[in-house]
């Protein structure tokens, strides 16, 4: 009986079967290329954090299509020259993101107890939403479903601080 590849030595053989895909949903070979780094980037991240992932081939097409549509809804709301001219300092990123902790503390503290201990395990510990579901003994849908209200509301705040929210 033939063992089961691992995640790298899958991708290791089928790189091509990745790119490819990628450049049917992407015209631009070089874009196809970038996204096509970035799936296998998210598939070996899997393997990593331990993910038993069942069947690589699905596995990997799901990632990948993931990537594609993100990279065409980023697409859509912004031309990439703009996305280029706008990169920030990493040096500025770090101070953003320290003030929007400090900005963001007080409304954390506003969140009902569930949203505040989900975005707790989330960020804070670095947990997946399965992992929380089965930390709390609730459905991953659930934690999906309070993870996006707290999110929402978390994203509402900064707007009405006057702070442009913009998903990484």
């Amino acid at each position: 009986m033939d063992e089961k590849p691992t995640i790298s030595e899958w991708l290791i053989e089928n790189f091509y079967v990745i790119h490819l895909y990628m450049r049917r949903g992407e015209a631009d070979p070089e874009v196809a290329a970038e996204l096509a780094q970035e799936a296998i980037a998210r598939i070996s991240a899997a393997e990593n954090r331990g993910v038993d992932v069942g069947n690589i081939r699905p596995y990997a097409y799901g990632v990948a299509r993931n990537v594609l549509i993100d990279h065409y809804r980023v697409k859509g709301r912004y031309k990439f020259s703009e996305v280029e001219d706008n990169i920030p300092d990493p040096r500025e990123s770090a101070e953003y993101v320290h003030g929007l902790r400090d900005l963001l503390r007080p409304e954390i503290k506003k969140l009902p107890p569930r949203q505040r201990q989900i975005i707790w395990l989330r960020y804070y510990e670095d947990k997946s939403p399965k992992e929380i579901a089965e930390d709390l003994g609730i459905g991953a849908a659930t934690v999906h479903n309070i993870h996006s209200l707290a999110v929402r509301r978390l994203r509402d705040a900064l707007i009405q601080q006057g702070i442009e929210y913009r998903r990484a």
